[in-house]
């Protein structure tokens, strides 16, 4: 519920969606407080940039306006940043709800995740105490992870976080 809370950030992506599929990277830049994000692979090229204010998708050209009433708009790389549209809350179209249970590790609390259908499917949210903010979903068939964050600035197709490998652990 917390999500406007979220610092802005830029950190490096790394994206599974599926079980076998191969791990994508990419820079993000977002900004929940303002709800824009915007979302480069790592090569450097635009893959989505979105101002939740007008309700548009700027990378799209002509600009695309998302209707006021949409759910879930945000790039799946970006989610991390924009918590409510994770799947894990238990709500009639998510995945995963919490069990309850929450390890403390290090500088982070791990929540426990299992699958709202088949309870033989687990999963985890990683929240950074320090920042405040979730760095890491790893399901069966979905993982997102943050990794080098920092504070935001205007992401840059060629910037130096782009030429290290974050971890996919």
């Amino acid at each position: 519920m917390s999500g406007p809370l979220i610092p802005s950030c830029r950190a490096q992506v790394a994206l599974r969606v599926g079980a076998d599929a191969p791990v994508d990277r990419f820079l993000i830049d977002a900004s929940p407080r303002e709800l824009v994000y915007t979302v480069y692979r790592a090569d450097g090229e635009l893959v989505d940039d979105y101002d939740g204010y007008t309700h548009t998708r700027r990378s799209a050209t002509p600009v695309q306006d998302i209707p006021r009433n949409s759910f879930k708009v945000e790039h799946l790389a970006a989610r991390l940043a924009f918590p409510l549209s994770l799947p894990v809350w238990g709500r009639s179209f998510d995945n995963y709800r919490f069990t309850g249970e929450a390890i403390e590790e290090a500088a982070h609390i791990r929540l426990a995740l299992v699958h709202t259908k088949d309870d033989r499917l687990k999963g985890s949210l990683l929240v950074s105490d320090d920042l405040r903010m979730a760095v890491k979903l790893d399901t069966p068939t979905l993982l997102i992870e943050y990794t080098e964050i920092a504070a935001a600035r205007p992401a840059q197709p060629a910037g130096p976080l782009l030429g290290r490998q974050g971890s996919s652990r």
